[in-house]
């Protein structure tokens, strides 16, 4: 095992619910009591800064601690919280992680440094924990039960361009020397919601398109107040003139991270599943029919989006 591997940590660090105001805990306490989501199953270490140690948020799918390492690989899903590379909270994805773990994978939403907290020059020391996260779980693939071949890497807003980073970018400063470099960061699938690639050139993944990249889900609400409907069709035209696959769906009236699961009445969550699972079977990451329900409570609340309420590119 890697030196920063620490398997299993029962406690959950009370200073990752400061930055939440009050009317977003009380929706993520109503979306446990709905059964929407739940606390992770373990947290592994997986670097140790100057300002503090890193975690990934682990939610583990049926059958994983009884499995065997030589036994069953799990496909992965990995996913980067939002908050302009300032702010956030891995708690922000339970309800993703949840959802992905019942669909047979061993999900992880990893804390990374912020500008705020750790008073680091973002988003390059973002973008070197993001990537330390991803070799992290690559590196102890076999003790972990991971199946290397089928890694999901996805993100919100800002953690979005963290995604698309460890796929894209892949220059020497992005790198911080503690895990080896030759350890591939590239996932075998992106899903970016509401992108955040405002940064310098260097650090923005537009910049690095090119062939043989990861198949890419991007989602978009037409009202985001700071991201252009043309700047990410934009990007998807040129992931797609270089041979790549992209998929892109413009969802009418969402806002700025209209996709998250914190509020189990959301539709555009339950809908964003269902696209991304399509995509995920369609790419071979998983097999079967999506899981995804509306908790009885709030079915008459979710009116699910027909063709009429988004535009695929």
């Amino acid at each position: 095992m890697n030196r920063h591997t620490n398997l299993m940590h029962g406690r959950r660090n009370p200073s990752a619910r400061g930055w939440w105001s009050p009317l977003l805990l009380s929706l993520f306490v109503t979306s446990i009591a709905c059964g929407q989501t739940r606390e992770p199953d373990a947290f592994w270490d997986y670097k140790t800064t100057e300002s503090r140690t890193l975690r990934l948020h682990v939610f583990f799918p049926e059958g994983y601690r009884d499995t065997k390492p030589d036994a069953e690989r799990f496909p992965v899903y990995v996913i980067f919280h939002g908050g302009g590379w300032g702010g956030g909270s891995p708690t922000t994805h339970y309800a993703e992680c949840s959802y992905w773990s019942k669909r047979g994978m061993v999900s992880v939403a990893p804390e990374y440094r912020l500008k705020k907290k750790d008073n680091v020059e973002v988003p390059l020391e973002c973008v070197k924990d993001a990537k330390s996260a991803i070799r992290h779980l690559r590196i102890n693939a076999t003790a972990l039960k991971l199946d290397p071949d089928r890694f999901v890497v996805a993100g919100a807003s800002a953690g979005g361009q963290l995604a698309a980073a460890t796929s894209l970018i892949h220059s020497p400063e992005t790198n911080d020397g503690v895990y080896a470099e030759d350890i591939a960061t590239t996932a075998n699938a992106l899903i970016l919601f509401n992108p955040w690639f405002k940064c310098e050139p260097g650090l923005s993944p537009p910049h690095f398109v090119g062939p043989g990249l990861p198949p890419c889900i991007i989602f978009l609400g037409d009202q985001d107040p700071g991201i252009s409907v043309e700047s990410l069709e934009g990007y998807h035209k040129d992931l797609k003139a270089a041979g790549n696959d992209s998929e892109y769906y413009v969802a009418f009236g969402g806002s700025h991270g209209f996709c998250n699961g914190r509020s189990p009445a959301n539709r555009y969550f339950y809908w964003s599943l269902k696209m991304q699972d399509r995509f995920l079977v369609k790419h071979g990451i998983l097999t079967g029919n999506d899981l995804v329900e509306v908790p009885e409570k709030f079915k008459d609340r979710v009116k699910e989006l027909t063709e009429d309420d988004f535009k695929a590119y």
